[in-house]
């Protein structure tokens, strides 16, 4: 399976499990793996037979600049959910999701959820 890689797309949004987090803007990063089959789109040199990618990150930018949730694992899960709806070549997903900036109480390098799913998770 081919696929096309987005990485690092730097985003803000009001989400996470404490009130004050849903009040403010914090930083995150989306990254996400988009399978599909592209031989048509090599030969062809059409959009309209591949996945316009800067149409996938306005996708994850209206989720996260969107309704407040309290997981990142929720925000996965939107972005995949509405790529699959608006991309009918998508076949899998990975998406990656990381909160950045996050005090817990403890040095680390990065807190993220990433999840892989096909479409008839979705679309049925």
């Amino acid at each position: 399976m081919d696929e096309i890689i987005i990485e690092g797309l730097k985003l803000k949004g009001k989400h996470g499990c404490f009130a004050f987090e849903r009040n403010e803007l914090h930083d995150f990063e989306v990254s996400m793996r988009l399978f599909l089959d592209v031989r048509r789109a090599s030969k062809t040199d059409a959009l309209e037979d591949t996945i316009d990618y800067p149409q996938a990150m306005a996708i994850a930018e209206g989720v996260l600049s969107g309704e407040s949730v309290r997981l990142i694992e929720k925000l996965a899960d939107m972005i995949a959910e509405r790529l699959f709806i608006r991309f009918e070549l998508l076949q899998e997903v990975e998406v990656e999701v990381v909160k950045l900036g996050v005090d817990v109480g403890f040095e680390f390098a990065k807190i993220s959820t990433k999840i892989h799913r096909k479409r008839d998770f979705y679309i049925k």
